[in-house]
């Protein structure tokens, strides 16, 4: 993987000036998430663009609102954009989230995210990369908290979490009317633990959670099958 560019099938994605570079959590959250027919999507916390483009590759019926904190990654989303098929589609702003969702005239059917999750680690002297990978900039309580104010009734929030912080991150999501429609932990091997949690909630949703396993690589070292039939859309190598 090159930091200056990373390209699949459709797109490529410059992105030496972001600090956190392509990676497979956000693939597979792009890959996984449940699209609506048509409508807009928000992407909180944009980065490269990766999510968005994604997304706007997988239904050629939907607008898609990116929103990203850091200006230089703002910059680095628009050009990727503007290089890629679907720019029409796409609108890449710079501001925080939590200071201009209330501002965005517009509802969304679906929010997608792949937040920082270091929460209790120590912050990185890159000021940069601390705002990318903490929750400093970005908390799940406010994913949850405003993104019920510009959502539609049936609209959902999909996001790629530490396993370990599930529990947590759904009880704060039920505090806000948020119920877990579909949950898909993610292991390296099946011998391992899962590390990533692909979760799923939706508005007022009381019906049992659909819960599954993604296993990425099987026991002798190659890519399983499941795991190349989810993103063979997007990655050259399948």
């Amino acid at each position: 993987m090159s930091d200056s560019k990373f390209s699949f099938k459709q797109f490529d994605l410059h992105q030496e000036l972001c600090a956190m570079k392509v990676g497979t959590d956000s693939v597979l959250l792009g890959a996984w998430a449940k699209l609506p027919e048509r409508g807009r999507i928000l992407d909180i916390g944009c980065g490269t663009g990766i999510l968005s483009l994604m997304v706007a590759q997988r239904s050629p019926s939907l607008s898609i609102t990116a929103i990203e904190i850091d200006p230089r990654a703002t910059l680095q989303a628009q050009e990727n954009v503007a290089q890629s098929p679907w720019q029409e589609r796409i609108e890449v702003i710079n501001g925080d989230f939590t200071k201009i969702a209330n501002a965005l005239d517009r509802q969304f059917e679906s929010i997608i995210s792949n937040p920082p999750y270091f929460e209790q680690s120590l912050l990185s002297p890159d000021s940069a990369r601390t705002t990318a990978r903490h929750t400093t900039s970005l908390s799940y309580d406010a994913i949850f908290r405003q993104g019920r104010d510009i959502i539609t009734p049936n609209g959902n929030i999909s996001l790629v979490i530490p396993a370990d912080l599930y529990t947590q991150v759904n009880h704060t999501a039920m505090l806000y009317g948020w119920g877990a429609s579909r949950l898909t932990m993610v292991r390296t091997t099946p011998r391992k633990q899962p590390k990533r949690a692909l979760c799923e909630w939706q508005r007022n949703h009381f019906t049992p959670c659909q819960e599954d396993i993604l296993t990425i690589h099987t026991a002798d070292g190659e890519y399983s099958d499941e795991y190349k039939s989810m993103t063979k859309e997007f990655y050259l190598k399948f």
